[in-house]
């Protein structure tokens, strides 16, 4: 005997043990009419959950029994959506990520509370002081996804969600608008790549050549290492100053945001810059401030797209407390503004003492050089990764774990003069 059945005859049984007539049955269930009761009883189509359950009610049978049959006859009943076919197993809502798999774990959510009727469901709602219609409950059982948390809080009252597990669906409702923002943010920025070709592009098509791509590359200080592709995609060159071999994109050497990482022109540059600040031309900083700034070593720097890191070594306690005030980062910024004719955001990062220091993301890099210049003469010790970035700091622990590797060590410094590298650190108390 098929679950349908089963349920059936559970319910037929119930009305004879307990010698009603469906029309006193309808009487004592006070909202269901007899021949719907005794249709619930035929087993040629399956009755609402409510109705099983006020049947069961009306002949004193156990209700949590019959809603188990209820279940098992709604998931192999050839009217269920289940019937038939396998279902793809519908995502829970703490794992719902965008408005499809909602609407989906919203689907079964209804399922698993007996399927109700949608008029079923705007009473609900109506009850608990929620205003979901019949149209917009079947909106969302068929895939479209609450347009507001009111809409998607009565969807839940009407699948009797109690109030302590609604957290995780409104929270499975920001995340899935969240993606569809993110979304629209990326075509956005793919049409607004597609108009920008357009005005650079050399052909008629409205797409860059291979001859007018290298053109615009060697002009930004670069030379390809590879053919053309295309507007967006990634493109392994090499820098003409310090034949270095890095990954950009056409994109950003149009929009000025190409750059060597770690080309020594920059660092150059930076050295100026810093040799102009500490002359104070501003006037803005104190004498102890200016002290501080010539007791410490510019290693080299480094820009990344429109972020320029300049890292400060700082090799005694004193001088830190000093310069974790960022008094002085708006008169860097300027006077680097003058040397570096490019938009940037800046990053300043204190490197000092490396048992004070949190470690880096990813590898040794502030370190090795520290350690090249001679500042260090203790062995590179590592600590605990963290992970962190920020644009211009006013912590020295925050500076120190803004995404760049940190130079430290336990021992005395020494001058940078000793070292055996081929770069030369900036010393700024004179030396």
């Amino acid at each position: 005997m098929n679950p349908l059945g089963i349920l059936a005859v559970s319910l037929r049984n119930g009305r004879r043990d307990a010698g009603f007539s469906y029309a006193v049955l309808s009487e004592r269930t006070r909202s269901i009419s007899p021949g719907t009761l005794q249709r619930a009883a035929s087993g040629a189509v399956l009755p609402r959950l409510e109705v099983a359950q006020a049947f069961a009610r009306a002949c004193g049978m156990d209700v949590a029994e019959v809603t188990r049959l209820w279940h098992a006859a709604y998931q192999g009943s050839l009217g269920g959506r289940a019937a038939g076919r396998a279902r793809k197993p519908e995502p829970r809502p703490d794992l719902v990520n965008d408005l499809s798999g909602l609407c989906a774990a919203l689907e079964e959510l209804r399922q698993a509370n007996g399927a109700p009727s949608f008029r079923m469901m705007e009473r609900r709602a109506r009850d608990a002081g929620k205003d979901l219609s019949r149209s917009t409950a079947f909106r969302i059982s068929r895939g479209t996804a609450p347009a507001s948390t009111d809409g998607l809080e009565a969807f839940l009252v009407a699948c009797q969600v109690p109030p302590r597990e609604r957290t995780v669906w409104f929270d499975a409702w920001l995340r899935a608008q969240r993606q569809v923002v993110r979304a629209r943010q990326d075509a956005d920025g793919r049409e607004d790549l597609k108009q920008i070709e357009a005005v650079v592009s050399d052909t008629s098509r409205g797409q860059v050549s291979q001859e007018a791509a290298v053109r615009m590359l060697r002009k930004a200080g670069f030379d390809a290492m590879e053919r053309y592709r295309r507007f967006d995609a990634p493109w392994t060159v090499e820098c003409l100053q310090c034949a270095a071999t890095l990954r950009i994109r056409l994109s950003d050497v149009v929009l000025a945001r190409a750059s060597c990482p770690d080309c020594p022109m920059l660092t150059e540059h930076v050295r100026e810059a810093w040799a102009e600040l500490l002359t104070n031309p501003s006037g803005l900083l104190s004498r102890q401030l200016v002290r501080a700034l010539r007791a410490v070593t510019v290693l080299p720097a480094r820009l990344q797209r429109d972020h320029l890191g300049v890292p400060v070594f700082v090799a005694d306690r004193a001088t830190l407390r000093i310069l974790q005030s960022s008094a002085w980062h708006a008169a860097l910024e300027e006077v680097l503004r003058r040397h570096i004719r490019r938009p940037f955001y800046l990053d300043v990062l204190l490197v000092h003492d490396y048992d004070t220091m949190a470690a880096p993301r990813n590898g040794q890099r502030l370190r090795r050089l520290a350690k090249a210049a001679g500042l260090v003469d203790s062995p590179l010790e590592s600590s605990p990764r963290v992970q962190g970035q920020g644009r211009v700091n006013s912590s020295a622990s925050n500076e120190a774990v803004s995404g760049r590797e940190a130079a430290t060590a336990s021992g005395s410094a020494r001058t940078a003069a000793t070292a055996p590298v081929s770069w030369k650190p900036t010393s700024n108390s004179g030396a």
